[in-house]
């Protein structure tokens, strides 16, 4: 009788017991759902963190995160560039992510203005930081652009050992990650830097890779950029039919760009330039005399809307009576110097005034 009514009791609370035990498996299968999924957006906000970034754009990456973050983190972004140590209240990966997006604007923007040395010390150290904190956050394929924008500071600070280390590098993360435009620009820095230290048959090889990549990629403004510097290096190394057939392709494409947007007039001024300077070079007078007096026509008009074009115009009065004198014309060449020379004055003078 009692074990009768004991089963009947088991009986009544197995149901129950079955529903507790089913929803202590929801409960802990719910929180291991929702930590996962929470995983899942946060890692969303690291990678498009890191596409903004990579495209250029750290300061939409920090106005990303302050859509997608708590009202602490919103609050130190705010005022982050009033105070940058406002930083060190945050905690683990909101604080890189913060950090990532604040030493890439500073990075990037820095590496585009004239170089003092506040900048230039600013520049690199907001480099390293950027280096290490992609690192941490797994964004690998952004370090080869902060090492390369680290080792153009490192040169400027006449550090061109240090310099080098970063370039190779960033050379070797762009290879292992098959980033073709990245490896593009990383050969083309190390090519210039092995240039200024006529270092000219080492230099050859990396500018033949950028501009093979750069044929491939198809971006005319970047493959122009590259014939010019793959010119001057087969000028260097003696190979002048490539050193002018790379001189009038970018000639050729700076020209084509010019009929889309008129502000390249300044860089077919400075491929006409090395075209007229490499022709002089070879004494074909005619030529390099034509190049020349176009680019002296190309710098004076851009004066005309920009003053500080004048020392470009100064620079291709100077070229323009070496040429002159070259070909024995002295009064000529003379009367260029002169302009060469007030011009210069005039923009000293300009400089000083403000």
């Amino acid at each position: 009788m009692h074990v009768d009514k004991f089963c009947s009791a088991i009986a009544l609370w197995i149901p129950v017991l079955r529903i507790l035990a089913f929803l202590r498996f929801s409960a802990s299968f719910a929180q291991k759902v929702f930590k996962t999924s929470g995983r899942q957006i946060f890692m969303k906000i690291v990678e498009e963190v890191g596409r903004l970034i990579k495209e250029g754009k750290p300061l939409e990456a920090l106005e990303f995160l302050k859509e997608n973050s708590s009202d602490d983190v919103r609050s130190v972004i705010e005022e982050l560039f009033k105070d940058p140590t406002k930083i060190k209240e945050l905690e683990g990966t909101w604080r890189a992510l913060v950090g990532l997006a604040f030493f890439s604007y500073n990075s990037m923007s820095l590496s585009e203005e004239p170089f003092d040395r506040e900048s230039v010390v600013s520049c690199l150290i907001s480099s390293v930081n950027a280096v290490k904190l992609s690192r941490e956050l797994g964004l690998n394929y952004l370090v080869p652009k902060f090492l390369r924008i680290g080792a153009k500071s490192l040169i400027v600070m006449k550090m061109n050992d240090r310099a080098e280390k970063f370039y190779l590098e960033a050379e070797k993360i762009a290879r292992e990650l098959s980033d073709l435009e990245e490896l593009a620009e990383v050969e083309n820095d190390i090519a210039l830097l092995y240039y200024s230290e006529k270092r000219y048959e080492e230099a050859l090889p990396k500018i033949q890779i950028s501009l093979e990549i750069r044929e491939k990629i198809g971006n005319k403004e970047k493959l122009a950029e590259c014939l010019i510097n793959a010119g001057e290096i087969y000028r260097k190394v003696g190979d002048y039919a490539l050193a002018e057939d790379s001189f009038k392709r970018a000639e050729e494409i700076y020209r084509e760009l010019v009929n889309f947007d008129r502000s390249y007039k300044f860089d077919l001024a400075i491929a006409l330039s090395n075209l007229g300077t490499f022709y002089k070079a070879r004494r074909r007078y005619e030529e390099a005399e034509r190049m020349l007096k176009e680019t002296l026509d190309l710098f004076e008009e851009l004066e005309t809307k920009d003053k500080n074009f004048g020392q470009f115009v100064a620079a291709s009065l100077k070229h323009y009576g070496d040429l002159k004198k070259e070909m024995g014309d002295y009064k000529e060449a003379e009367e260029y110097y002169k302009m060469s020379a007030d011009k210069f004055k005039e923009v000293m003078y300009g400089r000083m005034k403000y």
